[in-house]
């Protein structure tokens, strides 16, 4: 088994300073780098524990199973020594959630000193390596991932690589975000150093051709280089050496909600688009504690049975005599009772034109509720508070965030059938349904069926987003939108996104990204940001940018010698770039 750790870290020397015999130096080191490789840090996965300040959560009885009681304790306080220290505890222990919860997690974190984001990988010996692996399979006995494996060979079959005018845009990014620092704020300045950096890194993760892939065994989104990139170099990037476009489905977890809130999402139990093939755990828990039905053999067409209905056995049969557009459906979900006005929402929800621009078609229904004065921002607001709405369970916030109730307002079924489900399976599970499920239909199903159609057609996806070539976007854009309908029986919104190369960042990227660096003027508040801020990154982003200006005036003072030997004019720094990364290996080679 190989394992990753921060380079920076000499357990070797940790070893050699206790004095042990070789055959307890030996599994002690091995063990050191097994408890590292759970908080180490990189580019790639540091944004897993932003929310947390950077701190892993580990777990006492599960690490002492690995590491062993005396062991654990014995690392532990090696690594915490305070003359030293390599990590970091949040000094917050708890419970973990779930059942049959034992023993007590805490946070853990390396310190800033050896959290450089480098890393090495370390060999496990077989008999450490087959603990871990009992241990973890224990832990994951229920879980299984699909196959993707025909999204994985895509980056095999074609080569990525980036327009040679991604790095004049990251300059001209980094260049405008030091021109507002003031004072020489040394914080500010390094962590636009770190976002430089890491920006770099993932270009040159891509273009070296180490791209990573990997499918969630929670969520079963395809998670790779690609979703790691930054949003404002997406449209640099290349396929084949052409340009990328990307089909985006609009709305889509609210679109991929109206779907799941659908009675035959529960009651179908065959192979197909339902709770039994999406999440089958979590189909078995809900049937065993009476929560749903297990309907078997019942197969429910779209013509009918489309309400929003699960029978219980705490409720039984009931049927709905009122007069809405629901067919034989029951005032009873989750074995609470709906009135007609919230049954009427949610039936309103699910028809919702998702196909045009639902967060406005939300507020024109709040604004005729209300008779409230329409604002330009609103939509903005609503649209970036959306994750709330679905996924915050705090009572007190849902009561206070006005995005919420102006949701609650025009859609109150919606909203209790929500704060119904966070009860009955936890935020967090509902957050893997609905990724789970977007995944089923666009890389389980569509994906795989337009592979199979074109299979010359490359396709790589960014979770409710898939990127091809412009020979096929639109075929792809039509196939997402008529399967879509076929699957799900709603009517869904896709949009065709070209790449638009463009040197100069947008004024609204920028300010983005400012507003994040602005605040961190003191050395507490530069801590508590310090979550994915490497050393490696301010090392890299600081010397592009240093150099950058400085290698375009060395190879325009060269230019002549160009001419000559290729018998060109260079019209302005993207040809002459073009030239010298062909030449001379690029830019890549002075960051």
């Amino acid at each position: 088994m190989k394992i990753r750790i921060n380079s920076s870290i000499k357990v070797a020397e940790l070893i050699d300073a206790l004095d042990a015999s070789p055959t307890r130096a030996k599994n002690l080191k091995y063990k050191i780098y097994y408890f590292l490789s759970l908080i180490t840090d990189t580019n790639d996965n540091y944004h897993l524990n932003e929310k947390n300040d950077g701190f892993h959560n580990l777990c006492s009885s599960e690490i002492k199973k690995t590491l062993g009681n005396k062991d654990f304790y014995f690392i532990r306080k090696l690594l915490l020594n305070p003359n030293n220290p390599i990590i970091e505890v949040d000094n917050s222990w708890h419970n973990p959630k779930g059942k049959n919860s034992s023993g007590f997690c805490q946070g853990y974190r390396i310190t800033p000193k050896y959290n450089t984001g480098d890393v090495v990988f370390k060999s496990l010996p077989k008999k450490l390596s087959k603990l871990i692996e009992k241990n973890g399979t224990k832990s994951q006995s229920m879980v299984t991932k699909p196959d993707y494996s025909f999204l994985l060979l895509q980056f095999e079959r074609n080569t990525l690589t980036f327009d040679p005018t991604v790095y004049e845009y990251v300059n001209n990014f980094g260049l405008q975000l030091l021109q507002k620092v003031q004072n020489h704020n040394v914080y500010q300045i390094r962590l636009i150093h770190n976002l430089i950096g890491r920006w770099l890194y993932y270009i040159q993760q891509i273009e070296s051709g180490e791209v990573w892939r990997k499918v969630s065994e929670r969520n079963h989104r395809l998670n790779s280089s690609i979703t790691n990139l930054p949003k404002v170099l997406r449209p640099f990037l290349l396929c084949n050496g052409l340009p990328l476009e990307c089909v985006d489905i609009s709305s889509s977890h609210p679109y991929i909600l109206s779907s799941v809130m659908q009675s035959r999402f529960y009651q179908e139990i065959k192979e197909g688009y339902n709770l039994k093939s999406i999440f089958s755990e979590l189909y078995k828990e809900l049937v065993d504690t009476g929560s749903i039905v297990d309907s078997i053999g019942t197969s429910i067409t779209y013509s009918s049975n489309v309400g929003i209905q699960y029978y219980t056995s705490h409720t039984g049969y009931t049927t709905n005599s009122y007069s809405i557009n629901i067919s034989n459906s029951s005032s009873f979900m989750w074995c609470e009772f709906f009135t007609i006005t919230e049954l009427d929402s949610i039936h309103r929800y699910t028809q919702s034109p998702f196909y045009l621009d639902f967060y406005s078609h939300v507020l024109d229904k709040y604004y005729t509720y209300t008779n409230a004065p329409a604002i330009l921002k609103d939509r903005e607001k609503l649209k970036n508070t959306m994750m709330y709405v679905l996924f915050d369970d705090n009572q007190n916030h849902r009561s206070n965030n006005q995005q919420i109730q102006i949701f609650k307002s025009v859609f109150p079924g919606v909203e209790k059938w929500i704060n119904q489900i966070h009860k009955l399976i936890g935020k967090q599970r509902f957050s893997y349904l609905l990724q789970r499920s977007e995944s089923y239909l666009l890389l389980g199903v569509i994906c795989r069926e337009f592979n199979s159609l074109y299979p010359d057609a490359p396709m790589f996806t960014i979770h409710d987003g898939v990127f091809t070539t412009n020979a096929y976007v639109r075929m792809l854009n039509a196939f997402v939108l008529r399967r879509l309908n076929e699957l799900t029986g709603i009517l869904a919104g896709c949009k065709i996104k070209a790449s638009q190369i463009d040197p100069n960042p947008q004024i609204q990227d920028f300010e983005k990204q400012w507003a994040k660096i602005e605040p961190i003027n003191t050395d507490e508040k530069y801590l508590k940001n310090i979550n994915g801020v490497f050393t490696s990154n301010i090392t890299r982003g600081s010397k592009f940018l240093m150099n950058f200006s400085a290698i375009f005036i060395f190879l325009f003072s060269i230019n002549c010698h160009f001419i000559e030997n290729f018998g060109k004019n260079f019209a302005n720094k993207s040809d002459l770039l073009k030239e010298f990364r062909g030449t001379q290996g690029g830019i890549a080679g002075y960051v």
